[in-house]
């Protein structure tokens, strides 16, 4: 199944997770069903084929991953957080739905989340370590983003930043990496996956940096220049551009060496052409 197949089949699976019978349902679905990229499902759809998972396994850690990005994304446009009113190319959750109900839509997203992982037809040794790292990897995010909250306004150093990244984006990215592994019992590679994948999150996240300052609302999908409005310490704050620039692509250099070395040639490819 090519990309575009399966980002249609995993959107008519999450469409069928949400019956939207009550308004708290609705903006799970309004956030959950617009026109994201599923960046992260297709790296575990690729990362899976290369190391021989059978389809049937992918589904459900592929929704749950995006089940909580989307929560998070919910909770992070937030006022009180960075107050941004456009998210995926239209009005952000809580400008439809109002600030409750967007709270409300954002903690069902991330229940629903492990309630479909546990769901996922693989044997109980892999099941109880995916929904480990899923733990490990979610409580990680919600670390990162109170990290970025606490940074907010104040002078940081380059070193505390990264960790933050680490945390905030790498952590969702580490599981998306490590599910080949753990689901092919191929368990010497999990180490490395998991700290490739972080590697892979602070790169995304320096690229997104660069977004906010020098992206278009309209080309983006969200609403640009936050992080100087907000006062972010962000990497590109920091570094300036080109640094920040050469900086990312040592990462992301980095991470394609590693993938190569592990022969996981579909992700590589992906990422080559996410990149451009």
């Amino acid at each position: 199944m090519n990309n575009e197949g399966f980002v249609k089949k995993l959107n008519e699976k999450m469409t069928r997770l949400i019956n939207k019978s009550t308004m708290v349902e609705q903006a799970m679905a309004y956030s959950l069903l617009s026109a994201g990229k599923r960046i992260r499902p297709v790296l575990i759809k690729l990362i899976c084929e290369d190391m021989g998972v059978q389809e049937d396994l992918i589904w459900n850690p592929a929704m749950a991953v995006e089940l909580f990005h989307t929560a998070s994304l919910i909770h992070d446009d937030l006022p009180q957080i960075d107050d941004s009113p456009l998210r995926r190319g239209r009005p952000s959750c809580h400008v439809v739905f109002g600030n409750d109900m967007a709270i409300l839509a954002g903690d069902g997203l991330m229940l629903m989340a492990f309630c479909v992982l546990n769901q996922t037809p693989a044997d109980p040794v892999s099941k109880s370590m995916l929904f480990d790292l899923f733990s490990k990897s979610t409580y990680d995010v919600l670390i990162g983003e109170a990290m970025d909250v606490e940074f907010t306004g104040k002078e940081k150093d380059i070193n505390d930043v990264i960790e933050m990244y680490r945390k905030k984006t790498g952590a969702l990215f580490s599981f998306c990496f490590a599910i080949g592994a753990i689901l092919m019992k191929k368990l010497e590679y999990l180490e490395k996956l998991i700290n490739v994948g972080s590697t892979f999150g602070v790169w995304f996240q320096i690229v997104d940096d660069l977004k906010d300052v020098s992206g278009k609302d309209e080309n983006v999908g969200k609403t640009t220049g936050r992080d100087k409005a907000l006062g972010k310490p962000t990497v590109v704050n920091i570094m300036g551009i080109q640094e920040a620039k050469n900086f990312a692509d040592n990462l992301y250099e980095s991470v394609i060496v590693q993938l190569k070395s592990l022969s996981l040639n579909k992700v590589v490819d992906f990422l080559c052409a996410l990149r451009e």
